[in-house]
């Protein structure tokens, strides 16, 4: 009797977290267009506090890109999560995972390349892959001083996707400790980082296809000799 009232109250606080989860992120994407509008007349006004702007949106999406990738996580350790897999122009996708960084990256005046062939196609869950490329994307716009390059090609391991930015490059004691931060027993939840290293290794996991297993690698260098997290969708 008490393991099973355990249970309901343990299921009760998972339901009021996703119920108070959703609650803040309408509250957060509220925030986010009046802080876009406060930027938008900074720029017409010149009144010097653009870059305030930036970093508060930056914080903004981040905590909001937290949530989803929380959210997502329990309904798949529940088993509620239903792949979504269709094929996918790689190209239209990375341009959309740009453009939804588009407001800060002009705000802070950084610029980006993205190289990918128009005729490469992969099949994946949008949605989840959506949220694998915005946190790669994020992170490099914390770290990089100016540009970041975004590429895709197709390997014979699987297609791999690489976000650099020219930025100082990852600590060396991260890229030394990166596999411990797909366990969450290793306490990665006291790194920004870790949450969505580990919601990408999850995202991967569920894309495993003819026995062959994704993953994401991070290290220094490059073209633009700054960070580099690479991405194997297999």
């Amino acid at each position: 009797m008490q393991d099973r009232q355990k249970k309901v109250e343990v299921l009760g606080l998972t339901s009021a977290f996703a119920m108070v989860s959703h609650d803040i992120k309408n509250s957060l994407g509220i925030l986010l267009k009046y802080i876009g509008m406060i930027a938008k007349n900074c720029d017409l006004e010149a009144c010097g506090v653009s870059q305030e702007c930036a970093d508060m949106e930056y914080e903004v999406r981040r905590i909001n890109n937290n949530l989803v990738k929380m959210l997502t996580l329990f309904k798949v350790e529940e088993g509620n999560y239903m792949l979504n897999v269709d094929a996918h122009a790689i190209s239209d996708f990375l341009e959309e995972a740009m453009l939804e960084h588009g407001d800060l990256t002009k705000q802070k005046g950084i610029g980006y390349e993205i190289q990918c062939s128009e005729d490469l196609y992969w099949y994946f869950d949008r949605n989840l892959m959506a949220g694998v490329m915005s946190n790669a994307i994020s992170n490099a716009l914390r770290y990089t001083r100016d540009w970041l390059r975004v590429t895709a090609e197709s390997t014979d391991e699987g297609l791999v996707i690489s976000v650099e930015d020219n930025g100082s490059g990852f600590p060396q004691s991260m890229l030394d400790d990166q596999g411990e931060y797909f366990h969450p027993e290793s306490g990665f939840l006291n790194n920004n980082t870790g949450l969505g290293l580990y919601f990408t290794k999850i995202v991967l996991d569920l894309h495993n296809h003819d026995g062959k297993q994704g993953g994401v690698t991070l290290s220094n260098g490059g073209i633009l000799e700054g960070g580099c997290c690479q991405i194997l969708l297999p």
